[in-house]
């Protein structure tokens, strides 16, 4: 199983009353208040449980008891498969697994180095240097295909991007019913049936509510169709604290905490015993710039705490994370990130977005796809400590060696350096005379030769060709009746 696992050095934000208290929180708000419920099928699963429903403002008020029922349906031991079963994904809480970040509008042209809207092309270059990055460990499609038409796009990112990679495939992107059970028929063409979609799901898919405290229709009803289909859904809290959330963070994570366990009492109502995993992509709202802070010290702290929740109620978390607001690789990017990622590593977050991702995850950019990954090395690798047991310690060797002496040739040295030592792919650690003689390279030239290698190099396990083919005749009867349903419904629903 790929990932890492989780390190020595902890990381803790909320204590055990107060993880009690935000849930207590949450409950009242879902029980006195209730969320806004955008769909008749959702309101009408409610009030059949004993939910309380208001028909006029579309509220739904959730009793307590029926939350805590659904916690206990809720599968919580599941598998994230790839089509190469190397890279399957177990979210047990004792690793942590790196994901691309997703459904970016816009990419930094590799060629150019001019901003542009992205393209299905550029899907399949991220996904060729994803698979080749042992610390990419789940694709979430992190450029929307802007060259297919809106009705199918969604659609064609999980076609290109099931072609693209070998790793597990995770979508954001369902925006109404009849789409997810697109992408179902499609993930059932590539596993070969219901059945075995079922038994390995090959794509998983995340569902955002409206902060505060409102479950669309569209995203919403496909998340409980895919739910039924044996998919593993996560609903992704975005309250901003300070504007669609309280200023406090932990009264944003109350807000979180309620979209949340509201859209997973929904589904479990839909379909007892499936799949749920929590999410959460929570900031603060900057009051000076009136903008999204993804790369604030704030993100790291709400999506550590989110995790803490997560793992109070026995569920995994997918957290997006490594975040910054630059505009390009460099020095605010790799500041934030780290500070926005590194609480997330420290605290054994499950899965942990932001990969590849730049201005507040608008942009997408290969060169900071590897600078990213190299980043997040480190930062596991000093989650991971010290051991200090009697082979570390190394007491017998230093008396060997004795004053004087050199440990280079070893046998120790040989068999801990790649395990205690973090070595370098992009980092430059030469004396100056060595870099001036190499060209000058900054980190990012040095990111950008990477990534024309692996380019050149990667090769992606093509799909059989009889799988392909109906792939392709699945995304044809979707694109004429996805094109025909939109043109007769007036738009997107």
């Amino acid at each position: 199983m790929s990932g890492y696992e989780r390190g020595r050095v902890l990381f803790q934000v909320l204590g055990r009353e107060e993880v009690e208290a935000v849930h207590a929180g949450t409950l009242d708000v879902l029980e006195s208040s209730g969320i806004r419920i955008q769909s008749e099928e959702c309101l009408n699963l409610l009030e059949e449980a004993g939910g309380v429903v208001d028909r006029k403002t579309g509220a739904g008020r959730i009793p307590s008891a029926l939350v805590e029922e659904a916690l206990r349906k809720c599968q919580r031991d599941f598998r994230l498969c790839a089509r190469n079963p190397e890279y399957d994904i177990e979210p047990d809480r004792g690793h942590v697994h790196i994901t691309t970040d997703g459904n970016m509008p816009s990419v930094l042209d590799f060629e150019t180095g001019q901003r542009r809207a992205s393209t299905s092309a550029d899907l399949v270059k991220a996904g060729k240097v994803a698979n080749a990055l042992d610390g990419a460990h789940i694709f979430w499609p992190p450029v929307s295909s802007q060259d297919y038409p809106e009705q199918v796009r969604h659609v064609a990112d999980l076609k290109v991007s099931l072609e693209s990679i070998e790793k597990h495939v995770q979508v954001e992107t369902t925006s109404f019913r009849r789409e997810a059970e697109w992408l179902v028929a499609l993930g059932e063409a590539l596993a070969g049936g219901p059945k075995e979609l079922r038994r390995r799901p090959i794509f998983s898919s995340m569902h955002c509510p409206f902060s505060p405290l409102v479950l669309d229709a569209g995203s919403t009803e496909g998340a409980l169709a895919l739910a039924r289909a044996g998919i593993p859904i996560c609903f992704y809290g975005m309250p901003q604290a300070g504007i669609s959330g309280p200023v406090t963070l932990a009264g944003s994570l109350v807000v979180n905490n309620a979209e949340v366990l509201a859209g997973l009492t929904l589904a479990q109502l839909a379909a007892p015993g499936s799949a749920v995993f929590y999410g959460t992509g929570g900031a603060v709202f900057d009051m000076r710039t009136m903008t999204w802070a993804g790369g604030s010290p704030e993100r790291g702290l709400i999506s550590a705490a989110s995790g803490e929740l997560a793992h109070h109620y026995g569920l995994p978390i997918l957290c997006g994370g490594i975040v910054t607001s630059a505009k390009l690789p460099g020095p605010q990017a790799c500041y934030e990130k780290v500070i926005s990622g590194m609480a997330q590593i420290f605290s054994g977050c499950d899965m942990i977005a932001g990969l590849g991702a730049l201005d507040d995850v608008s942009m997408f950019s290969l060169e900071e796809l590897v600078l990213d990954d190299e980043m997040v090395r480190q930062m596991v690798r000093l989650g991971q400590g010290i051991i200090a047991d009697p082979e570390h310690l190394a007491v017998d060797l230093i008396k060997k060696v004795g004053p004087g002496g050199s440990f280079v040739a070893q046998r120790h040295t040989m068999a801990h350096l790649r395990k205690e030592h973090f070595i370098c792919e992009l980092t430059d650690r030469r004396t100056s005379e060595a870099w001036e003689a190499g060209g000058r390279k900054t980190v990012v030239d040095r990111a950008r030769d990477r990534v024309r290698r692996l380019l050149a190099d990667e090769v992606v396990t093509p799909i059989a060709p009889e799988v392909q083919a109906a792939m392709d005749e699945v995304f044809a009867k979707a694109e004429a009746d996805l094109r025909s349903h939109v043109s007769k419904a007036g738009g997107l629903r």
